[in-house]
């Protein structure tokens, strides 16, 4: 439950517009580039941002405000934006946050395309990616002296690591360093970050926003300032969300409570069978007293084994699943099943992804909304010896 007394689950479904009488139920698509003015004085006062308005669909639209409203009122923020990615909406936060180049702090065990825009885009511009261990508070304290942003997620990805978020907000905030925190594998539904000390958040609505594997976009939110000064430089590289697809995260944005929790309970179930069946070694799934205190409405849709076996293992796997599938993403409503060494993680060096405990032989899984029983049955059935 929100601050206001109404639940997230209804929020998800309401959020960011009220229909007055013959409005349409569902939120129309405002399909169009560019709007018509007749006064130069209208046309002046909403390019300055005098009075509310949309003039030109790079710069704003009213069904990508409304999702803006919705993620921002989801994610207990005064505002929020939507971009044409999770990357693009990474970028023009770290940007907005970090503007001069400067050390920036990430773990290693990050989404493997945060750390190379890190290494590969940001770097040659001056910025440098130091790596940081968040299980590590004596010496993230360390490290904080000088830098110009930290970046985190609420669940890593893919072996569904759990960082202290209020311990970490705490040291960053006594630091002085902005804390930037991916939240799509908890999402506001399971974790409100901003609530822990975050200074903004970020999301892939590609994922569990949309749910529905159907659209790329991106969300950004905190406090105005912030999300003013991100909101420009999307404008400046052309990186703001189409109404269309804006339009697709607020479809899927009305199930998200219903979703996420039917998904983190089919993760919590496989998780709970996939030990004894064979060939599996490990099985990573979020637990421990800092998950029940960040995350105490479930760990979430996301869990990784580990095969014995390597990638001939994992090839087997995959011939033999029926109900799931391989797909290179994650929090639609079908189960998935992802390969990190060559998806997420593949821009790691072989001993870096050794380091993280990712091997030939680790399997991330999505889980969906199918019955719990077909999932684990599916599993089952492509493990059997």
């Amino acid at each position: 439950m929100n601050p206001d007394g109404v639940h997230l689950d209804s929020l998800a479904v309401h959020a960011g517009r009220q229909p007055k009488a013959r409005d349409p139920l569902s939120p129309p698509i405002v399909q169009t580039a560019v709007h018509v003015y007749e006064s130069l004085d209208d046309y002046d006062l909403v390019a300055s941002g005098e009075i509310e308005g949309h003039y030109y669909g790079r710069n704003s639209n009213e069904t990508t405000a409304h999702l803006e409203s919705a993620v921002a009122a989801l994610e207990g923020a005064a505002a929020a934006l939507a971009t044409s990615s999770g990357m693009s909406a990474l970028l023009v936060s770290i940007l907005a946050l970090c503007p001069r180049p400067a050390p920036l702090l990430v773990p290693l065990d990050v989404y493997g395309t945060t750390l190379g825009l890190l290494r590969q885009d940001l770097a040659p511009l001056g910025y440098e990616a130091r790596i940081v261990d968040p299980a590590d508070l004596a010496g993230l304290e360390r490290q904080l002296d000088g830098a110009g942003l930290l970046i985190c997620e609420t669940i890593t990805n893919p072996l569904c690591r759990v960082p202290d978020l209020p311990a970490i907000a705490e040291l960053a905030r006594r630091a002085g360093v902005p804390l930037l925190v991916d939240n799509t594998f908890a999402t506001p539904i399971l974790c409100r970050p901003l609530e822990h000390g975050a200074t903004a958040v970020v999301h892939s609505a590609t994922k569990y926003l949309g749910g529905h594997s159907d659209l790329v976009a991106g969300v950004v939110a905190g406090a105005e300032p912030f999300v003013g000064q991100a909101r420009g430089r999307s404008i400046r590289f052309g990186t703001t969300l189409g109404p269309f697809e804006a339009w697709l995260a607020l479809r899927g944005l009305r199930t998200l409570g219903l979703r996420v929790r039917r998904q983190s309970a089919n993760a919590d179930i496989l998780a709970r069978a996939l030990p004894s069946l064979p060939g599996v070694t490990a099985v990573h799934r979020p637990s421990g007293e800092v998950v029940s205190r960040l995350l105490p409405d479930g760990a979430g849709g996301m869990l990784a084994f580990d095969l014995d076996g390597g990638r001939p293992a994992v090839q087997r796997l995959l011939d033999r699943l029926q109900l799931v599938h391989f797909a290179a993403s994650l929090g639609g409503v079908e189960t998935t099943v992802s390969h990190p060494e060559l998806t997420s993680h593949r821009g790691l060096t072989p001993a870096e992804r050794e380091q993280l405990g990712i091997s030939a032989g680790t399997v991330r899984v999505s889980t969906g909304i199918e019955a719990p029983e077909d999932i684990v049955a599916d599993f089952t059935r492509a493990l059997a010896s």
